[in-house]
């Protein structure tokens, strides 16, 4: 992972605190001002000790009068620092190229904030999507998928329930339900006005389901989760989750307001089988790259809230996938 920089505000009665923190860290080089009224401390070291650094930093964060630390990206640095070749690889490092437990929780939270700016999405990637759908038009179905904002709700759902957030597990629910309910809305009434045709392949493609569904739907989800934690762009990643999430989604909404309930029902299966199995991966993705909380006992939590979580969606695959097989079997 690339060179890191944390920028630590301190006050002047925790700068012995936070520089014996330092000292005991892993990092390349750290320097000193020290301006009224707080010192500042810059730190240079790899991505993988970020959230070492963190969790030592945590808890003298806090309070008007607490230390302030902020982290971001190093493009460049003259001298480079030297790779120790003769550094013994520890368990830590084998999977060293994620984002620190703190930069994930941001990050993930950030995008999944309820804005004008999700909602103008949503509408605009259904809109897109069903008049793709109605025309079978695959090329327009694929850019609706590319600016369908489906990503950051669900991959912020399974990392809540990866580390017992509520307050995030709410802000994705929340989030996530409006989202689908916009889509669901505008499906409904663009199925009233336009004419739908439920033979078309776009549309009758995805009112059934086989076990490829699934393994797609299980694919996108963990390459979701691993984009996330290695902080690489999820432009492309989001494309793939929004194919197993908006299209079923819409043809939902468009065959119900076409007044074609059993393809509906079909494609409700879909989706729900899909959303699922995106949780599901991403949680399992989550937990094997170690994004645990500090402290024991908030790890202890975290874990049983994760395989909590994991059994309620594998018991929700397991439902969903039997009253996909009687649908079927009609």
């Amino acid at each position: 992972m690339a060179l890191r920089w944390i920028e630590i505000a301190v006050p002047p009665d925790r700068l012995d605190a936070v520089v014996a923190r330092i000292e005991d860290a892993e990092i390349h080089d750290w320097w000193l001002s020290a301006p009224a009224p707080r010192a500042v401390v810059r730190v240079v070291l790899d991505g993988k000790r970020v959230e070492g650094l963190l969790d030592a930093l945590e808890p003298l964060c806090g309070g008007d009068d607490g230390v302030r630390v902020l982290v971001g990206n190093l493009e460049a640095m003259l001298p480079g620092p030297e790779p120790d070749n003769d550094e013994p690889e520890r368990d830590d490092d084998r999977d060293s190229d994620r984002l620190s437990r703190f930069e994930l929780v941001e990050r993930v939270g950030r995008d999944a904030r309820l804005n004008r700016q999700y909602v103008f999405m949503v509408v605009l990637s259904s809109i897109v999507a069903a008049v793709g759908l109605v025309r079978g038009n695959v090329a327009v179905v694929v850019g609706a998928m590319v600016i369908a904002p489906l990503l950051a709700p669900n991959m912020a759902l399974a990392l809540a329930a990866t580390l017992a957030d509520w307050r995030l597990g709410w802000t994705a629910v929340r989030t996530g339900m409006t989202g689908v309910i916009i889509a669901v809305l505008l499906g409904a009434g663009l199925g009233r006005l336009l004419e739908v045709d439920p033979t078309v392949p776009e549309i009758a493609g995805r009112t059934v389901i086989d076990e490829l569904d699934v393994i797609l739907a299980l694919a996108a989800g963990a390459a979701g989760a691993l984009a996330v934690t290695s902080g690489i762009s999820g432009a492309l990643v989001g494309v793939m989750v929004a194919v197993a999430l908006l299209p079923p989604l819409m043809v939902v909404a468009l065959l119900a307001g076409a007044g074609e309930w059993r393809g509906a029902w079909g494609a409700l299966l879909l989706y729900s089988t899909n959303v699922a199995s995106v949780n599901l991966a991403g949680i399992a993705v989550f937990l094997a790259r170690g994004i645990t909380p500090r402290s024991w006992w908030e790890k202890r939590r975290a874990r049983r809230a994760a395989w909590w979580a994991m059994a309620f969606w594998v018991l929700a695959l397991v439902a969903l996938v039997a009253g996909l097989m009687l649908y079927n079997s009609d």
